[in-house]
């Protein structure tokens, strides 16, 4: 159930108008790291979520969300201004022909699409992805905080841009208490899996924690080692040890106590 209240999550005040920005920050209201692409995300991956307590955190953080698209959306019709006022040389002309309100689309006009959300029934996959959501989104207000000297869209960016912050570490913090389970816990533990390979070779080659150490090996010329010719024959090793077995079942993946429902025996 979905409940609208009239007042804003934090108030909203614009100075002045300011089509140019408007045009700026649609891209928090219609783009690829926007408002909208964040609820549906959270919303769609809830909806699949066997975890009732990584349901309740997702359904919270897609609900502030929508709160976020609405203040950014009440933000662009104080910025755009009347619609007569635009210059006739202004260059976004998806703006410039509006009057009903901000647009769907992002600040160049692209219209937002549900390719933009990612999700995939795998808990630990899914949290990882919603990071690094917060992150980008944080980072595109950063970068549209230097791109206005309007006092009240500053405040309203700083809110904002904090709660990218916020959301980041509950999903953080979230994640660590799904380690070795469904995507994390399915490796193969096998020898390539604890292999770093140096396929771009050259001046420039580095060594860091990413690449050494950890049980990690480090293959400098790994064609030498491994490669040749294709060629047609039998796989050496057609089932690893940790090949999914018969009867194998996704639901269990996220969340081990989960009992999928049985049909009714006859």
């Amino acid at each position: 159930m979905f409940k609208h209240v009239k007042d804003m999550e934090y108030t909203v005040h614009v100075d002045q108008p300011d089509p140019r920005y408007a045009v700026l920050l649609l891209e928090q209201f219609g783009g690829g790291n926007g408002e909208l692409k964040a609820a549906m995300q959270y919303f769609s991956q809830s909806l699949g979520c066997n975890d009732p307590k990584i349901r309740d955190l997702l359904q919270d953080i897609a609900a502030e969300e929508l709160s976020h698209l609405e203040m950014v959306g009440e933000a662009l019709g104080m910025l755009i201004g009347p619609v007569d006022n635009i210059p006739k040389d202004f260059a976004a002309n998806h703006m410039a022909l509006l009057g009903g309100g901000p647009l769907l689309v992002n600040s160049a006009g692209v219209p937002w699409t549900a390719n933009f959300v990612n999700s995939t029934g795998d808990l630990y996959t899914d949290l990882s992805s919603n990071a690094g959501a917060e992150l980008r989104a944080k980072l595109i207000y950063e970068r549209l905080l230097q791109q206005t000297d309007d006092a009240g869209v500053k405040d309203m960016i700083r809110f904002l841009l904090s709660r990218e912050e916020s959301h980041n570490f509950s999903f953080m913090q979230a994640l660590e208490t799904l380690k070795g389970s469904g995507v994390n816990k399915d490796f193969r533990d096998s020898d390539f899996s604890k292999k770093y390979m140096n396929m771009s070779t050259g001046q420039g080659d580095s060594r860091g924690p990413w690449n050494q150490g950890n049980g990690f090996s480090y293959e400098e010329n790994p064609n030498e080692k491994y490669g040749g010719p294709a060629q047609y024959g039998k796989d050496p090793q057609p089932n690893g040890p940790r090949e999914v077995k018969p009867g194998y079942m996704d639901h269990t993946r996220n969340n081990p106590q989960y009992n999928q429902p049985q049909p009714p025996k006859h």
